[in-house]
């Protein structure tokens, strides 16, 4: 293990090794926090019979076909947008506007349009990943000189071969900045989604333990929802920027 990951794992460490001496000193009703061992004993419990797997499995499928809607649809929507400077400008406002609406602000439009269930999830999603992937493409797009594109148009680059020779490798960066921070947002709007409109998913079980005073299924469901970002953020998007962003000289360490 690298030193840096070690010293990332201590205030984890201190984080566990408080919440097992709280209880010792402090008289408080054990379901406002459970015991350490409590929780321990309780993911063993839904391990053994799979249902912390299937809600974690739920979660991530609706954030995959939600990824896969959002960035399906703003990528060339974002392509063409860029590709127009005076379309861009005018447009830019609107987009900054919509990215700023947190995903949580269209569950209620969700369920009137879509009812309570697995559309309502995945539209909040895709919509969350959808304006932060198309606002960073318009972005990456536009950064790329005009120099370039006038030497690739001079060669003969037009339609197709435009973007695959330069639209596309050179908002690379911007894209892949763009996709982490779209799947932070759209990993926090699937939990709040699954919380007011789902019907499983690690947002459903949080929040239904909450009505059975099941702290420690609750804290379970907070620590599973932080870890399995932080390893997909560590397996997936921070290799990916480091081969890209950090190798391209983009970002230095």
């Amino acid at each position: 293990m690298k030193p840096s990951n070690a010293i990332g794992l201590l205030p984890f460490a201190a984080a566990l090794a408080a919440w097992a001496i709280v209880p010792i000193y402090v008289d408080y009703p054990s379901y406002m926090l459970p015991p350490l061992p409590d929780v321990w004993t309780h993911l063993l419990e839904t391990l053994a019979d799979g249902t912390l797997a299937g809600h974690v499995l739920n979660s991530l499928g609706r954030l995959a076909l939600g990824f896969a809607v959002g960035t399906g649809i703003a990528i060339p929507l974002g392509i063409a947008i860029a590709l127009n400077r005076h379309v861009a400008d005018t447009l830019k406002p609107l987009l900054t506007f919509l990215q700023s609406i947190a995903g949580i602000a269209w569950v209620p439009l969700a369920i009137i349009w879509f009812g309570i269930g697995i559309g309502s999830v995945v539209f909040v999603i895709a919509n969350t990943i959808f304006f932060a992937t198309l606002y960073n493409t318009v972005i990456g797009v536009q950064a790329i000189p005009q120099a370039l594109h006038r030497a690739v148009r001079s060669l003969g680059g037009k339609g197709l071969s435009l973007a695959s020779v330069l639209i596309l490798p050179g908002a690379l960066v911007q894209l892949i900045v763009g996709f982490r921070t779209a799947m932070a947002y759209g990993w926090r709007a699937l939990v709040a989604a699954e919380m007011i409109a789902g019907t499983n998913g690690l947002g459903y079980m949080t929040i239904e333990a909450v009505q059975w005073y099941r702290t420690e299924t609750v804290l379970l469901g907070m620590i599973a929802i932080g870890l399995i970002w932080l390893v997909m953020d560590r397996l997936i998007f921070e290799p990916i920027e480091r081969v890209t962003v950090r190798r391209w000289g983009i970002v230095q360490r």
